[in-house]
């Protein structure tokens, strides 16, 4: 019976940790920094703490042993998979097969961008140039590449709070100064219910198209 109650715990703890968010936090001014936490646990991917050095160990000499080798056989070249894929199933199979792994690939990104909610975007870029004209010309080339692929992230993902600001410095020292800060949410529940129903897909179709 005691066995029972610590399986049935264990499962309600895993049930629980589901239920958790894994808060992915990114900022970028001089250097990037990039933290990911669930729950208490904070583990900092970028930029990473410094191992420490071990001492390099002496090697011993080792004595050579004079050993007479045997000429090696050839070995048989064994046909690649994908050349054994396009004798069994052809251009036209192999062309289905890659339309489907792209549909996969596709459907799995959208529903991730789905799952991922951003509650702060912050985004801060002060262009400058060599003198006033470039200045100008670079501040449109910025402003051409940055809302554009705002907009296609807004379409992706919800935001819930942002800022976005694009300006030119036309100062007597100008600089280029670049500042993110963004912090952005995902459920574990919904990222294991996505890895289920597409591995699932993925398998479907390694035996009725690949197999």
């Amino acid at each position: 019976m005691l066995a029972l109650y610590i399986i049935l715990g264990i499962l309600l703890f895993l049930f629980l940790l589901t239920l958790l968010d894994i808060v992915i936090c990114f900022s970028y001014e001089n250097e990037p920094r990039l933290t990911a936490r669930i729950a208490f646990v904070k583990l900092r991917l970028v930029p990473q703490k410094p191992k420490k050095k071990k001492k390099a160990k002496k090697d011993k000499p080792k004595k050579k042993k004079t050993e007479k080798k045997e000429p090696e056989k050839p070995k048989e070249k064994k046909p690649s998979a994908l050349k054994k894929l396009y004798g069994e199933k052809g251009l036209t199979g192999i062309l289905n097969i890659v339309q489907s792994l792209a549909e996969l690939a596709v459907g799995t990104l959208k529903d991730i961008c789905a799952a991922t909610r951003v509650r702060r975007l912050n985004f801060s870029i002060r262009v400058a140039g060599k003198d006033a004209a470039d200045t100008a010309v670079k501040y449109g080339m910025v402003c051409s590449g940055v809302f554009p692929a705002l907009s296609i992230i807004m379409s992706a993902v919800r935001v819930r709070r942002r800022n976005v600001r694009v300006e030119p410095d036309f100062s007597d020292n100008p600089s280029t100064e670049i500042k993110v800060d963004t912090v952005i949410r995902i459920r574990i529940i919904r990222i294991l219910k996505i890895a289920i129903v597409r591995a699932v897909q993925a398998l479907k179709l390694y035996f009725h198209k690949i197999k």
